[in-house]
């Protein structure tokens, strides 16, 4: 799915997008809001695949720092995580166009953030499944997105 966002993210930021009456960075926050409250489903649907995803990462890794003690990047774990990055890239072109705002830093750079916040709270989710928390840490991210942001 590289380069390209889940339906369900899609189509929760073009509806959202439709019925917005505001643009620029308030709107851009309207529309992350949107993409991450449909994301978040898709993550509480599949816990089994979220551990399965966590547990192949962790074994790839673990290979690669037993058989080298120097700092390179682990090809497979690397890969996963450009994708990651590409998709979330996508997402945030997405709604930036449709909103109106330009991103202040490389869309990359600020998808790297996004996806290392979402590992963590996803990874914190499975240990604890407190929606509550995992819901402000979402919340807290779309703001953070929303400050890297102008209106065009």
């Amino acid at each position: 799915m590289v380069g390209q966002l889940r339906p369900t993210i899609c189509e929760a930021v073009e509806k959202a997008a439709a019925s917005l009456d505001i643009a620029g960075v308030r709107a851009l926050r309207v529309l992350l809001h949107a993409g991450v409250s449909a994301y978040w489903p898709l993550v509480k649907a599949a816990p089994v695949k979220q551990v399965r995803a966590y547990e192949e990462t962790v074994q790839s890794l673990r290979q690669r720092w037993d058989e080298e003690s120097g700092c390179v990047a682990d090809p497979s774990a690397a890969d996963v995580l450009r994708k990651m990055d590409t998709e979330v890239a996508a997402f945030l072109d997405l709604c930036a166009a449709r909103s109106g705002a330009q991103w202040l830093e490389p869309v990359d750079a600020i998808a790297a953030y996004a996806v290392s916040v979402l590992q963590g709270t996803v990874l914190r989710w499975l240990s604890d499944c407190d929606d509550e928390t995992t819901l402000v840490v979402l919340d807290d991210l779309v703001s953070s997105l929303a400050t890297r942001a102008v209106e065009v």
